[in-house]
């Protein structure tokens, strides 16, 4: 396995984890008590994973894209 990504916060590592899971990319989180949260990926799963990867880097913790600018943002989704 080849590694992915390294947190410091589990949290962000567990966050990609779990989208790792929901595309079918298996993987490993290991705990490394000096290096933090490591995530490893198979090879042939690297490029998708780093492109799920670099997806969630770009989303806040509500799913908001941080990298779009304020035209792409639609406010009357949160009309209620």
């Amino acid at each position: 396995m080849i590694l992915l990504a390294s947190f410091t916060n589990e949290m962000e590592a567990q966050l990609l984890a779990s989208k790792l899971k929901a595309s079918g990319i298996d993987h490993k989180l290991k705990d490394d008590k000096s290096d933090g949260y490591n995530v490893f990926v198979f090879e042939d799963d690297l490029e998708e994973a780093r492109e799920i990867f670099h997806a969630a880097a770009g989303e806040d913790e509500f799913g908001f894209d941080l990298n779009a600018d304020d035209e792409d943002i639609n406010l009357d989704e949160f009309e209620g």
